[in-house]
């Protein structure tokens, strides 16, 4: 029975527990941050891809109420896109952390040729405008309320919003 004893079974060269490692805890703990940089990061890079086919416009208010705000899309000659009606905006497809944001098929435009007006009712934004870009080379927009200016990066826009902040 004696021989059972932890402290004898160290003299005879056995241990009587295996010894703790440190590589789990290191591997946990890189993989955490691993896990956490990519929660960070994925919408951000999601945000940036504007899926095959589709133009989108990024829209931020300063008050964050999106309720009602829709975009009017229409075709170079003036003839508005399917399902889309001054009455019947096009609502949002979605929100990222800009704000929310529209997307359309590019092949309903004429030429390339984005045309809209982002309205609740007839209250316009940017000045109340007809907006255009060129989508045959732009596939994405930002736009600030109150602001008149396409932005053609999240960047840029973020800069026109830092130097004329909400009020």
């Amino acid at each position: 029975m004696d021989d059972l004893r932890p402290h004898r079974r160290r003299h005879q060269g056995l241990r009587p527990f295996p010894q703790p490692t440190r590589t789990p805890m290191k591997k946990t703990s890189f993989f955490l941050q691993a896990l956490i940089a990519a929660a960070v990061l994925a919408p951000g890079l999601a945000a940036a891809q504007v899926p095959e086919g589709k133009v989108q416009i990024n829209y931020n208010r300063c008050d964050n109420n999106y309720d009602g705000w829709g975009v009017h899309l229409w075709k170079d000659p003036g003839i508005p896109l399917p399902g889309v009606e001054w009455q019947n905006p096009m609502m949002p497809t979605g929100k990222n952390d800009f704000g929310v944001f529209f997307q359309a098929d590019f092949k309903e435009f004429s030429k390339g040729k984005v045309n809209y007006i982002i309205h609740k009712g007839d209250t316009k934004d940017q000045g109340g405008r007809d907006m255009s870009f060129d989508g045959n080379t732009v596939k994405e927009i930002w736009v600030n309320n109150g602001d008149r200016k396409i932005y053609t990066s999240l960047d840029d826009a973020k800069k026109a919003r830092a130097e004329n902040p909400c009020k």
